[in-house]
């Protein structure tokens, strides 16, 4: 059995835990679903312990219904939160409250920088600029590196000691950068004049200075610039040509 079929078969089983048939009531199902709700709620309490902490005294429910709504399609644990900033964006109680899904966004990124997979730093590789066409060339960017949007400067707030004030919410939605130089996430908000390389760069499967540039160039961007901050700030960890791809 593949980790694939392992999933499926593991989705089945949650299914079938959490259905109302005289199965389901079975004491060996009961102690499952149990252990299922506690050790979901203890990965997500983990996970986001700010958010959780504004939710208060309704943590459990929402996180049972999350469960219940979502199950548990990943093996690991430590995903199962993949949806919870979402979904509680969409709960109507929560409407007037939407600074927790804020915190929750920002809490999942901070875990997908601590658990994305190291790399090495090449700095030798910067070298290729000078010996390789541009459109043999490929960004390799930082462990986790990301984009999110927020209304809220979650990333100020979660950073201040002993902070239980609500997040200050923006004018306008703002964009920030995360990725992990050595072993620290880092985030930044992404300056609004190289914004849209920013997001050129999320979107591709593999960054590639040939196209990067050509975007730069229309906009009347400093695109060398723009790539000496990544070096910089180690957003970037190397080059690659396309015989390394």
């Amino acid at each position: 059995m593949d980790l694939a079929q392992l999933t499926d078969w593991q989705h089945q089983f949650i299914s079938a835990a959490f259905a109302t048939d005289q199965q389901a009531s079975s004491p060996g199902m009961a102690i499952y679903r149990n252990n299922l709700v506690l050790t979901h709620r203890a990965s997500i309490m983990a996970t986001f312990p700010r958010a959780c902490q504004f939710l208060g005294e309704n943590t459990h429910i929402a996180v049972y219904r999350y469960l219940v709504t979502y199950g548990k399609s990943s093996y690991d644990w430590a995903d199962c939160g993949a949806h919870f900033a979402e979904y509680l964006a969409l709960q109507p109680e929560l409407a007037h409250l939407p600074h927790i899904a804020a915190v929750a966004q920002y809490e999942w990124h901070r875990q997908q920088l601590n658990r994305a997979p190291a790399k090495p730093f090449n700095q030798s590789s910067i070298g290729l600029l000078g010996t390789h066409a541009w459109t043999d060339l490929y960004l390799d960017l930082a462990p986790g590196w990301s984009l999110f949007t927020s209304e809220y400067d979650t990333h100020s707030w979660y950073n201040t000691p002993k902070n239980n004030a609500i997040p200050a919410k923006a004018s306008t939605q703002r964009t920030w950068v995360c990725w992990r130089s050595a072993v620290k996430p880092q985030i930044a908000k992404v300056p609004t004049h190289t914004q849209v390389l920013f997001e050129h760069a999320a979107a591709m499967n593999i960054a590639q200075l040939a196209e990067l540039a050509a975007i730069a160039t229309p906009e009347q961007l400093d695109w060398m610039a723009w790539l000496a901050t990544l070096m910089q700030d180690k957003q970037l960890f190397g080059l690659r040509s396309t015989a390394q791809t």
